[in-house]
């Protein structure tokens, strides 16, 4: 089940990484599971909601774009742990619309599926501590 897994989201990610926002869109309705959380508490400095579930996290997501200009992602990493857990790490950039403020970071992901749908999303700015949150170590 783990590299099915690690399949869907590679499909998820790439998808919302391309700048296509149907395809984004497609992608997600078709792999979150209605009742997902997506925790950003995890991420440094984070100032908004910790905890988006459900329905949140497509307005989240959507929000999250929509802010930006150029903004893109691409996937540098993405690996099983376990039967259920998925570790990703993206490098993404873009230049904010009302700020002009560019970003040019990495996150990290610990990604848990059943069934074949995303049920908890944690992102984190740390690496390591992605990694722990998916059940692996350097």
């Amino acid at each position: 089940m783990s590299q099915e897994n690690v399949e869907i989201a590679r499909e998820v990610f790439l998808a919302n990484g391309s700048g296509d926002p149907v395809a984004a869109h497609a992608a997600r309705e078709r792999f979150f599971d209605p009742s997902i959380e997506w925790d950003m508490s995890g991420v440094a400095g984070w100032t908004e909601k910790s905890l988006y579930r459900g329905q949140e996290v497509e307005e989240f997501l959507q929000a999250w774009a929509d802010s930006w200009q150029e903004w893109h992602f691409d996937l540098e990493e993405i690996r099983g742990a376990g039967e259920e857990q998925v570790f990703a790490a993206i490098h993404e950039w873009g230049i904010g619309i009302g700020s002009g403020a560019s970003v040019d970071q990495r996150r990290y992901f610990a990604v848990t599926l059943r069934d074949g749908k995303a049920v908890t999303v944690e992102m984190f700015s740390d690496r390591q501590e992605a990694l722990e949150a998916a059940g692996l170590s350097e």
